[in-house]
């Protein structure tokens, strides 16, 4: 190892030196007048005669320390050579990776440039531009771990501004890991641009399961990039959604009970449906009698509601999720509401018809373990990655883009893991302290 000749000042300092100089060889020595340098100078590389030290180059990092690299000079041609730095370099590196990761870290959370410049006032005084390119550096630089052998995807799209442009951010992610596959950004989305992000994603030869929402050009698209080796699933949760915009918002417990009816073909809603058909014999009691019904709907839907949310709950605190009923019931419950889609009204028909028509799109996931129902996995990344109300903040696609890679590294584990501090970092530099 190096050859350590401490000095009064810095004697305190040997253990920092032995981590510092760790894996240096023995033919170096640093001075007790702080110089770092070969014990026996080296031959000229132009004349091959041996040089002399000849004093120092001092190297500053502002604010942080100063280290004082060898000097050698041939007497024989006039060469000035100097001492590899590279010790100084990897010091600094490391501690502009971290300050890296620190940026990243907070802008993952949406703090601002402004912001983080004035956090580091308390730390290592950092203007905003300085934190703005040190933050670019680090995450362009940074490369996210790929993914292989992906058979189960999620995918969808995501609508965010770029200033006063629209953007089409495209996604796929892996149903297993929860990472992305693939995250992109367009200006413009048509038939076109999905095939050809999905074809530079996959190969297209082998078998994929996919879920989407219920999107009218997918399946089209879909069959013309994969063919016959696509399994489309679509998404459940979507489902439900359009199912509950088939509503009115005012509706009476007729209609709420037809709607459950509706939403309790895939999923468990038996007892939602019990309640409101008693409340449904009440209504037919009550409803010839106005100024009292109005009164009576008005109580009965908010305990219905207030029902609805403490089941909710309920599952929330055993961190459960709301029952998926089996393939035999499913049928079962839609059978029992295509035998009366005549008493049903036009839109309950239409909708119930669109079921039966995409049934296998619908139900598929059943027939393979482990394969999603629903689009939730990817709608969690978007709102972690950008939510609703921030997808509109971006003033540049640089910015999308770069909120978009830190939340794929944060997926991948790259923020987590044993890591030095900045105050372990900053004992490095001590030795080097500008006095």
């Amino acid at each position: 190892m190096v050859t350590i000749n401490c000095n009064l000042n810095n004697f305190s300092e040997i253990p920092n030196f032995k981590s510092i100089f760790n894996g240096i060889g023995n033919e170096f020595e640093y001075t007790e007048k702080d110089i770092f340098r070969r014990k026996i100078s080296p031959l000229c590389p132009i004349c091959n005669n041996k040089t002399t030290h000849n004093g120092y180059n001092e190297y500053t990092k502002k604010g942080i320390g100063t280290i004082k690299i060898g000097k050698y000079l041939c007497k024989s041609c006039g060469e000035n050579l100097e001492e590899d730095r590279s010790v100084w370099e990897k010091l600094k590196t490391i501690f502009s990776d971290l300050l890296g990761e620190l940026y990243q870290l907070l802008r993952l959370n949406h703090v601002s440039y402004g912001g983080i410049s004035d956090i580091m006032h308390l730390i290592f005084p950092q203007s905003k531009s300085t934190v703005f390119r040190g933050f670019n550096h680090a995450t362009n630089n940074a490369e996210v771990p790929p993914l292989e052998n992906v058979l189960i995807v999620h995918y969808d799209e995501q609508f965010p501004k770029e200033g006063r442009s629209q953007k089409y951010r495209l996604t796929l992610l892996d149903a297993k890991t929860k990472r992305p596959l693939a995250d992109e950004l367009f200006d413009q989305k048509d038939p076109e641009t999905i095939k050809q992000f999905l074809s530079s994603n996959f190969d297209t030869s082998k078998p994929l399961f996919i879920v989407t929402d219920f999107y009218s050009s997918y399946p089209s698209i879909l069959k013309e990039v994969f063919g016959e080796n696509l399994i489309h699933q679509y998404c459940l949760f979507h489902l439900n959604k359009l199912i509950v915009n088939d509503f009115p918002r005012n509706t009476t417990m007729s209609q709420e009970l037809i709607k459950y009816k509706l939403l309790n073909i895939f999923y468990n809603r038996e007892k939602e449906i019990e309640m409101l058909q008693k409340l449904k014999f009440e209504e037919i009691e009550i409803i010839q009698n106005e100024s009292a019904y109005k009164s009576w709907i008005k109580l009965e839907k908010k305990d219905f509601y207030k029902f609805v949310r403490a089941q909710k709950l309920s599952r929330r605190r055993n961190k459960e999720n709301l029952e998926i009923n089996s393939l035999e019931k499913t049928e079962n419950n839609f059978k029992e509401l295509m035998d009366n889609i005549n008493f049903f009204d036009c839109q309950t028909q239409t909708r119930l018809k669109m079921i039966k028509k995409h049934w296998m799109n619908l139900t598929v996931f059943h027939y393979l373990e482990g394969g999603p129902a629903t689009n939730n996995a990817v709608e969690n990344y978007y709102s972690t990655s950008l939510k609703t109300h921030r997808k509109k903040q971006f003033r540049t696609e640089v910015g999308i883009l770069n909120q978009i890679k830190l939340s794929s590294m944060k997926r991948a584990g790259m923020f987590k893991g044993p890591k030095p501090t900045i105050l372990e970092l900053f004992r490095l530099f001590r030795p080097f302290a500008i006095s």
